[in-house]
């Protein structure tokens, strides 16, 4: 409800009166009436997800985005949908994976991907793998990618503890990925993955993550992450960040991430560096 009343913010009260009195002559009172309740019940709960973030942020409590509550909440999910309920087009997915994915992560590479939840994003990057680790907090999720890609001998899932990436050896990876994971994951956790991140990074290494990037001011639920925090936290174990968007081009199309979120690009030092 937070974003449908930022963006009613975007129109004036004289308008959004004119608007009103037109909803009603077209759509009668019986509709009228619930509009109203939608709009008051929307308001309110805009303002309760306001108060619950000014508290989360004085207490430095974690909202929903502890690693306890991220395991029962995607435990309990319904995979049906195998994770592209979040994705908005086909297009939209494709063009992520040949412009981010394919574009950032070399073939053949020995590939860890963090939260691949029901193989959303593990076909594409199977492909270029010539070995694959997915690791994730969800058991459903291990069994669920572990059945799918059950003729792939060359990927493996494990359940991960949510802040640690203890089933990948030191120096064994060229490419990490994780895709609206980081997004849900609150800065405490993200420093003791990107701790981990250095470890398991080859030399020249290559990390690609999406995260929240504005403290979960925009809704959905996000994360406390910011991006200056992000950029600080790799830099801070020795990380090197190569960029950070918020959207990427295609051709003439340009698709921007939702939330205000972003995707940051970053490497391992080089061997002797």
């Amino acid at each position: 409800m937070k974003d449908i009343v930022d963006n009613r913010r975007r129109i004036p009260l004289s308008r959004k009166l004119r608007l009103a009195r037109l909803a009603l002559k077209e759509n009668g009172a019986r509709w009228g009436v619930l509009l109203l309740v939608y709009y008051g019940a929307s308001t309110v709960a805009d303002r309760a997800f306001a108060a619950m973030d000014r508290l989360r942020r004085r207490k430095n409590i974690p909202g929903l985005n502890s690693a306890s509550l991220n395991k029962e909440i995607w435990e309990a999910w319904d995979w049906s949908a195998a994770g592209d309920e979040w994705t908005h087009s086909a297009a939209w997915k494709q063009s992520l994976i040949r412009c981010v994915l394919q574009a950032m992560i070399p073939d053949q590479s020995r590939i860890l991907e963090i939260g691949p939840g029901a193989g959303r994003w593990s076909e594409a990057l199977i492909e270029r793998a010539s070995s694959y680790l997915g690791i994730d907090i969800s058991s459903t999720c291990v069994a669920h990618c572990a059945e799918r890609f059950a003729g792939h001998p060359r990927a493996r899932f494990v359940v991960g503890s949510g802040h640690d990436l203890a089933a990948s050896p030191d120096g064994s990876v060229d490419a990490l990925w994780s895709f609206d994971v980081f997004v849900h994951i609150n800065r405490a956790e993200v420093d003791d993955y990107a701790r981990e991140f250095r470890r398991v990074l080859a030399p020249g290494g290559i990390g690609i993550i999406h995260h929240g990037a504005v403290g979960g001011a925009s809704g959905g639920w996000r994360s406390n992450l910011t991006g200056a925090e992000m950029t600080a936290i790799l830099e801070r174990h020795g990380l090197r960040v190569m960029n950070s968007i918020d959207h990427w081009s295609d051709g003439a199309t340009h698709y921007p991430l939702e939330y205000s979120d972003l995707i940051t690009t970053f490497t391992a030092p080089a061997a002797g560096n």
